[in-house]
């Protein structure tokens, strides 16, 4: 892939995700803020269109503008079909050199490139139509399929990703480039004596798995010695507080809400394992967090977190809770648990956010380029 003469750009990110919504605040929002402040600082120019929220505010935050459209209510999935409604609209009025779309639930393709000229690559974010069809009875699958066909350009966070999009559409140009870890996580030291083990995300019992986390701890939490700590927000927090009830769990699982900054940090730095029971993931961030810190992870064997290495993770057979379970107790052995620690730090330390935004330049460049070789031919 030729790179031309570096020229600065006008980006715009279509990621439902914001930093600051308190119904979300995934993973994907915190990687446009990391890749964009980072676009910005080598002179280009980003604005991200997010959904409204409650309490929503358009802004600019670290040179980034946000601007906000769709619906303000407190449910996630209204706000979220009404901002797949409304895009196409938007998509039509924008002036930019580069569109990223970060591709979205339930259907994955936002269909952008029908609706302008402006070239545009997709991010793998929610790239798992299959299961939403399942889901709700609807053919998702089949809007993911059709709509990955007009993509010319793609930057999926796995070779898993772009196997995907190959098969519908091999003459998509692609080039895998991993998600970074925020620096201060690698310089948090875990404690000598952890107190807990951790779940940390989207409270989402389909995606993120928590009902079979909750299933395999129960089968094992009488042998335990560490608690459940369980944090985040999301759409099923009434659903997992059910969950807990319902396996007689109250005295061994805590539930505290989302936790940020510094609290954060000390809760990561506390657990002596990071649970990842989810059923399908992007790349999933917080995982890499835990493992930055210097905290192993238990997950199950799935194609999205194929990039954590077996000496930082067990992993077990997908969504086994048998297997999940034995996993659990495993990890927590002190030898199995040192052997895992010893490499966290080392492993985690090749993903830089700095790496990932120069891969992501040298894309948006070549785009910009190869686009314009297409107008004069």
């Amino acid at each position: 892939m030729m790179v031309m003469i570096n020229k600065q750009l006008k980006i715009i990110y279509l990621d439902f995700d914001d930093i600051r919504n308190p119904l979300l605040g995934a993973g994907q929002a915190r990687a446009t803020y990391q890749v964009a402040t980072r676009l910005i600082k080598k002179g280009n120019e980003v604005e991200v269109y997010c959904s409204k929220y409650p309490g929503y505010r358009s802004r600019v935050e670290s040179g980034i503008k946000y601007t906000h459209i769709g619906l303000g209510s407190r449910f996630i999935r209204l706000n979220n079909l009404i901002y797949i409604l409304a895009l196409p609209f938007v998509v039509r009025k924008i002036r930019a050199d580069i569109i990223v779309e970060c591709f979205t639930a339930p259907t994955s393709t936002l269909f952008s490139p029908l609706f302008t000229k402006i070239p545009v690559v997709a991010l793998s974010t929610s790239f798992e139509a299959e299961r939403f069809a399942k889901l709700y009875h609807l053919p998702f699958d089949k809007v993911e399929k059709f709509g990955l066909r007009f993509y010319k350009y793609f930057l999926p966070s796995s070779k898993f990703f772009e196997m995907k999009i190959r098969k519908v559409n091999p003459g998509v140009v692609s080039k895998v480039v991993a998600q970074g870890v925020d620096e201060k996580y690698l310089n948090v030291k875990p404690v000598k004596h952890p107190k807990h083990i951790l779940f940390l995300g989207r409270l989402d019992v389909g995606q993120k798995g928590i009902d079979l986390l909750l299933k395999a701890y129960k089968k094992v939490a009488k042998s335990l010695a560490y608690p459940l700590i369980i944090v985040g927000h999301g759409p099923d927090e009434n659903q997992v507080h059910g969950l807990i009830k319902k396996y007689r769990l109250e005295k061994k699982v805590k539930l505290v809400g989302a936790i940020f900054g510094k609290k954060k940090d000390r809760l990561l730095s506390e657990a002596i394992i990071f649970t990842v029971p989810s059923r399908n993931e992007g790349f999933c961030i917080a995982a890499l967090e835990a493992i930055a810190v210097g905290v192993p992870v238990v997950c199950f064997d799935i194609p999205g977190l194929s990039w954590i290495p077996g000496h930082v993770a067990l992993k077990a057979k997908a969504f086994n809770v048998d297997s999940y379970a034995k996993h659990i107790v495993r990890a927590i052995k002190t030898d199995v648990n040192k052997k895992l620690r010893k490499e966290c730090k080392k492993v985690a330390s090749n993903y830089s956010w700095d790496d990932v935004t120069g891969e992501y330049e040298k894309f948006f460049q070549f785009m910009v380029e190869d686009n314009r070789k297409k107008q004069l031919t």
